[in-house]
């Protein structure tokens, strides 16, 4: 999640910066290539999905997980975006944080119930 959001960021670089900060956003005067693209970099989900990926990192280095809601939605969120852009876009990326997350909780819930989580292989 956080190298999506500063590969996202990185993006920002687009000819349109000048404009933005001249006020064009705020005075309507802005082209529809304009306000697409700032709505698909800086005015997107940037800078929640790094902070989601921050808070991810934080409760994984102190030995928890995030809430099960969390994976799941992401799931749902992601793969309803790859079904209406198809799976050449960029939203094909988030599915691997998103069933990493998921597939956490599942191991967690199936070890807290006593199921074996795997089988493991014989040495």
């Amino acid at each position: 999640m956080i190298l999506i959001a500063v590969v996202h960021v990185v993006f920002t670089n687009g000819p349109h910066w000048p404009d933005w900060l001249a006020g064009e956003l705020r005075d309507g005067s802005a082209s529809a290539d304009s306000v697409a693209f700032f709505w698909a970099q800086p005015g997107g989900f940037a800078a929640v999905v790094l902070l989601l990926g921050l808070l991810t990192v934080r409760t994984a280095n102190q030995g928890e997980r995030l809430p099960t809601y969390v994976g799941w939605t992401m799931l749902a969120w992601i793969g309803f975006c790859v079904f209406l852009l198809g799976p050449a876009s960029g939203f094909t990326f988030a599915l691997v944080p998103a069933v990493l997350l998921v597939a956490a909780d599942v191991r967690a819930r199936r070890a807290s119930s006593g199921a074996p989580a795997a089988v493991q292989p014989r040495r």
